[in-house]
């Protein structure tokens, strides 16, 4: 399996913590196993990870994190499967046929609960003007069984008819859109924002808006991390939940850091940060019938046989109650 790899290591506080009546000793943290986190290193709901490797909340909630930055939320599943991650970032449903192909994990917290910054997006020259337009078009994805491609199926249905789901990667989105080799695009933040704002395309429909809350990303770990090493779960949720509060507490500090990490212009930074970034949940709270809205647009996708939605995921590390940076 080919995946871009970024790891980086928390570094361990010194002295004595305590989180949710753990107490936890400078040696114990010195030996610590790291939690290895993954997701798409660009990706909005993604970016918290970083920052609280950045602010050292991970440390300071005491545990190791090394991230591995992956294509797509279905490779960082696929390093899931191979061992290679215990916490990453991807949507229920392919959460759902994973388990179905053997990869038992549980979903832990929510990310956004609908899709904002995700949109429909056409070529500014299209004659596309209305979703039922694209009943019989070729939408292009990310890749099958993404969050991209989930969508599409969804698309086909408000549109009234099936669509072509054309997988062309996250880099290749644009350019084909551009190029005419598709009708439309299923855009995620930041690409949303970078095609709108540089005028190449438009906005056909506001998935944040059009859509029922339906669990957009969500943060799952591995069955087995789950019963081996529930406190460094909880304790690993703590760093990501508390560097969502201090972006949306400090503002400029957050759009600074946007654009440094992803080299944004400072126009797509802010777009980032109003759209994605205060979007996101401040404590992971997991509701069954956004989980099951969500394994709703799997059955769109033709998932046969889910898991039914209150044994895909687990509220016991959730609400997170943060700490300061």
């Amino acid at each position: 399996m080919s995946t871009s790899r970024l790891t980086r290591r928390g570094v361990m506080a010194a002295g004595a913590a305590t989180l949710g009546g753990f107490a936890l000793s400078r040696p114990a943290l010195a030996q610590a196993r790291p939690m290895r986190i993954g997701g798409t290193p660009n990706y909005g709901p993604v970016l918290p990870v970083i920052a609280a490797e950045r602010l050292g909340l991970f440390a300071k909630a005491g545990v190791a994190v090394e991230f591995t930055g992956y294509a797509g939320g279905s490779a960082s599943m696929e390093g899931m499967a191979a061992g290679e991650a215990d916490l990453i970032n991807f949507f229920p449903p392919g959460a759902a046929l994973a388990r179905a192909r053997g990869v038992r994990s549980t979903i832990v917290s929510a990310g956004t609960l609908t899709p904002r910054g995700w949109k429909v997006m056409v070529a500014k020259s299209s004659p596309v003007t209305e979703m039922r337009q694209l009943a019989g078009k070729k939408i292009g994805i990310t890749a099958n069984g993404s969050t991209t491609d989930f969508f599409a199926l969804w698309v086909g249905q408000q549109a009234g008819g099936t669509v072509a789901r054309i997988p062309l990667g996250g880099g290749g989105l644009i350019p084909s859109l551009i190029a005419g080799n598709v009708d439309a695009i299923v855009a995620y933040p930041p690409l949303s924002y970078q095609l709108e704002s540089s005028g190449d395309g438009r906005v056909l429909v506001d998935l944040g808006t059009a859509m029922q809350p339906n669990l957009p990303d969500v943060w799952i770990a591995s069955e087995k991390v789950v019963a081996e090493r529930p406190d460094d779960v909880r304790r690993a949720l703590v760093g990501l939940y508390s560097a969502i509060r201090h972006m949306k507490r400090n503002p400029e500090w957050a759009i600074r850091f946007i654009q440094d990490q992803n080299r944004f212009t400072p126009e797509i930074a802010r777009l980032e940060f109003e759209n994605t970034i205060m979007g996101l949940s401040d404590d992971g709270e997991l509701r069954e019938e956004w989980v099951e809205a969500s394994l709703g647009l799997g059955r769109l996708a033709g998932l046969q046989n889910l898991p039914a939605a209150k044994d895909m995921f687990t509220t016991r590390f959730v609400p997170v109650t943060p700490i300061d940076a």
